[in-house]
């Protein structure tokens, strides 16, 4: 009888530590879990921070090459206007030399 209750107090601590493994295997396996959907949170919010970024760099970009763009138009029309200059001083001098 001794031996019985020895067997059967055995067999449900065995019963209860398989349970208690289940519950911790369970508790772990959602903790991985929850730690995985962080980790792949936190990459895409560095992801769409990176392409905010890249997007403000590209309009910083286009603005610079717009500025770049005018100011070389301008020059590019300043240089004809002093040839143009130029050349009726040029042509007024030598009227004068003719008279």
């Amino acid at each position: 009888m001794r031996r019985s209750i020895i067997v059967l107090g055995i067999a449900l601590g065995a019963a209860s530590l398989s349970a208690c493994s289940d519950k911790t295997r369970n508790e772990t396996e959602e903790a991985g879990n929850a730690i995985a959907s962080d980790i792949g949170n936190a990459g895409d919010n560095a992801a769409n921070a990176a392409e905010r970024a890249t997007d403000s760099a590209n309009a910083a970009i286009d603005r610079a090459s717009n500025r770049i763009d005018a100011a070389a138009n301008k020059a590019e029309q300043k240089a004809q206007d002093a040839k143009r200059a130029t050349g009726r001083a040029l042509e007024n001098a030598g009227e004068a030399l003719q008279k």
